[in-house]
């Protein structure tokens, strides 16, 4: 099973103003921020005040607020490396609702589990220093302390409901159709010491403009058919989005699981950036990226002659805002362009994989110094995001039932054999 996310657009609430409403929204994301913040401090203090606990040591646990009684024949839990288990579920919730009271107690386990999710995360391939884990590099002083600042608010499963009532006909007119097409979202933001009446806002979705297929998943989304997962609500350009996340079974193709394809990056002379490889001669190019590096490099001239417009001081003190203001959207477009590249490569290569039977991908991820001598770097001249790419192959191999693999590829491995002199 893989989860999914589909963005929904926040519209007006039900119990109050929509100017208030995002008021709302800022504050609790600011308080979602310093729960996180309280908590990742707190973790850090006691770790360097208890510099010689390991897993399994005793620890004073705060008394529980509610008693259960253990199962019968249950093995006890074990303690993670980062730190004590009640220490893990009890004094981190503590901290975080010492430091936002307002906000909802569901809400401040789940900075809580954010807290615990990113030290237990890995340290990136570039990380200098010898920890292979965040919490490791965090207590030996190579990185510093995580910290949030997006004001990403938790919208959790257990205490919110999403209700969808689209219809299948065809209204005459745009108001029609937005109310055949009412979404509605109600979460549980506010706790009881907050003071609001309302603490579980209701909101609508802005789902009028979507696909059929989008709707037909918000559909069976709303009946129980697809499972909601815990999801989020962020501001994105002073707008309040939805990111509503599920879980999906993968698709059954019926897909040999014993073929397995293999995707390195191709060759800077190549005419293709990626080929596929199959048994023992069989090659396949995909990427079709000319287009993409013909849009760039009229973006990337366009910003250039902006640059030099401005390069006689104009772009100082308050004529600066004129020059951020002419290349922020540019920028944009530049994302955008990779973002639809990746997207489109992904899919060339799944449904690839998929008309020809093969049960396994194995990706060949280059090194540093193979990315560099890559077709983006050499013929293409255009950056290419290849964590995002490796992360958005993964996750459609999940969801189509191919069997995914990573590794590393070197110079020595993936570049052309030099010659050596005869003399």
């Amino acid at each position: 099973m893989t989860a999914s996310v589909i963005k929904l657009k926040l519209g007006r609430p039900y119990q109050m103003p929509k100017k208030r409403f995002d008021a709302l929204l800022r504050q609790q994301g600011r308080e979602a921020d310093k729960a996180r913040n309280a908590a990742m401090m707190h973790w850090y203090r006691w770790r360097k005040d208890h510099p010689e606990w390991t897993p399994g040591a005793p620890y004073d646990a705060p008394q529980a607020k509610i008693k259960r009684k253990p199962k019968e024949g249950a093995k006890p839990p074990k303690d993670s490396p980062i730190g004590p288990r009640l220490f893990l579920s009890r004094e981190l919730y503590q901290a975080a609702r010492q430091a936002a009271p307002t906000l909802a107690g569901s809400l401040a386990s789940a900075c809580v589990q954010d807290v615990i999710q990113r030290l237990r995360a890995k340290t990136p391939y570039n990380h200098d220093g010898e920890a292979r884990f965040v919490w490791q590099a965090i207590l030996g002083h190579e990185t510093s302390v995580p910290t949030w600042r997006s004001g990403v608010i938790p919208v959790m499963r257990n205490t919110s409901s999403f209700g969808y009532c689209g219809q299948v006909t065809r209204a005459s007119n745009d108001a029609e159709r937005a109310a055949e097409h009412e979404a509605v979202l109600q979460f549980q933001l506010l706790s009881n010491v907050s003071g609001y009446r309302v603490r579980s806002p209701s909101v609508r979705l802005e789902v009028g403009d979507m696909s059929r297929g989008h709707r037909r998943l918000l559909r069976r989304i709303a009946a129980g058919q697809v499972r909601m997962a815990d999801s989020s609500i962020g501001e994105n350009k002073g707008k309040w989005f939805l990111a509503l996340c599920y879980a999906v079974d993968p698709i059954d193709h019926g897909l040999d699981a014993e073929r397995t394809i293999t995707l390195l990056p191709a060759l800077p002379e190549d005419r293709w950036p990626f080929v596929l490889r199959f048994g023992e001669d069989g090659t396949w190019k995909v990427g079709k990226a000319k287009p993409m590096v013909a849009e760039y490099q009229r973006i990337v001239a366009r910003r250039r002659a902006i640059r030099y417009r401005y390069a006689d001081g104009c772009g100082k003190g308050h004529g600066k805002k004129r020059w951020y203001k002419s290349l922020r959207p540019m920028g944009r477009a530049v994302k955008d362009l990779q973002d639809r590249f990746e997207k489109q490569l992904v899919a060339d290569i799944v449904q690839y994989a998929i008309r020809q039977g093969f049960g396994k991908l194995s990706y060949r991820e280059p090194t540093m110094p193979v990315r560099q001598n890559s077709w983006f770097e050499g013929q293409g001249k255009v950056p290419f995001g290849w964590v995002e790419f490796e992360a958005r192959l993964k996750f459609k191999c999940e969801q189509h039932g191919i069997e995914y693999s990573k590794q590393r590829i070197g110079m020595g491995e993936w570049g052309p054999r030099k010659e050596k002199n005869a003399g």
